[in-house]
C-alpha cells in the first residue's frame, strides 16, 4: 500500500471526523448566506424542508450558510464554488443520518462538482489496499431510485448515497439494517417539488 494512499484515508477520515464534531458543537439550527438568488429563481433554502423525521429518526441539527460552505468545501479538500450548503443530522435509536447539500450556480456546476467527487473516490478505490487500511469509501455501484441516478459506497460504517438533482448535490450517510428504504424517503421528501 503506497504512503500516498495511506496519507489520503487518513486525510478523509480526520475531515469526516472533524466536520461531524463542528457540525454537533454547533448550537445553531440554521444560518442564510444572505446571497440573493437570480432573478426568477427558487433556491434550495425555499424548497428544501427538512423534516422533522427520516427514517424514524428525529431532526437533531441544520447548519446552512458560510458554515455549511466552508464545512463541505472541507471535505473535497480544496475551494468548491457553491451558492448555499446545508449539514443536517437525525439521531435515533439506531444512530445518526447524515446529510450533505450543496447548491451550485447552474445545473453544470452541479454536475461538475458530483463528477470529481465521484472521480476521487473511484481512484481512492482503484489505488486497492487493506481491510484495515483501505479506502475510506468501497463497494460503489449505482442505481436508479425515482428516475434519478444515484452512487452507494460503504463507508465510515454507513451506507453512503450520492445524487444530483438540478443544482442540487446530495450526500446522504445511513446506519441501520435498511438504509435504501430511508435513502428513498429522503429523495421523496428533499426533491425540489
Amino acid at each position: 500500500m503506497s504512503g500516498k494512499y495511506v496519507k489520503l484515508a487518513g486525510i478523509a477520515l480526520v475531515l469526516v471526523l472533524a466536520l461531524t464534531a463542528a457540525l454537533f458543537l454547533n448550537t445553531d439550527r440554521t444560518s442564510d448566506n444572505g446571497y440573493p438568488p437570480a432573478e426568477g429563481e427558487k433556491t434550495a433554502s425555499e424548497e428544501i424542508d427538512f423534516p422533522e423525521q427520516l427514517g424514524g429518526m428525529s431532526l437533531e441539527q441544520t447548519v446552512s450558510g458560510p458554515q455549511a460552505i466552508e464545512m463541505i468545501s472541507q471535505l473535497h479538500g480544496t475551494g468548491i464554488s457553491i451558492r448555499q450548503g446545508y449539514i443536517t443530522s437525525y439521531a435515533g435509536s439506531q444512530g445518526k443520518i447524515m446529510i450533505w447539500v450543496s447548491e451550485s450556480n447552474t445545473p453544470e456546476e452541479a454536475e461538475e462538482l458530483f463528477d470529481i467527487m465521484d472521480r476521487k473516490i473511484i481512484e481512492a478505490n482503484s489505488a486497492g489496499g487493506s481491510a484495515s487500511g483501505g479506502p475510506p469509501f468501497t463497494d460503489r455501484r449505482t442505481m436508479t431510485r425515482d428516475g434519478i441516478d444515484v452512487v452507494a459506497v460503504k463507508g465510515m460504517g454507513m451506507e453512503n448515497y450520492y445524487y444530483r438533482i438540478g443544482s442540487l448535490v446530495f450526500w446522504i450517510a445511513v446506519p441501520g439494517p435498511d438504509p435504501v428504504q430511508i435513502l428513498e424517503e429522503a429523495i421523496d421528501k428533499f426533491s425540489l417539488k
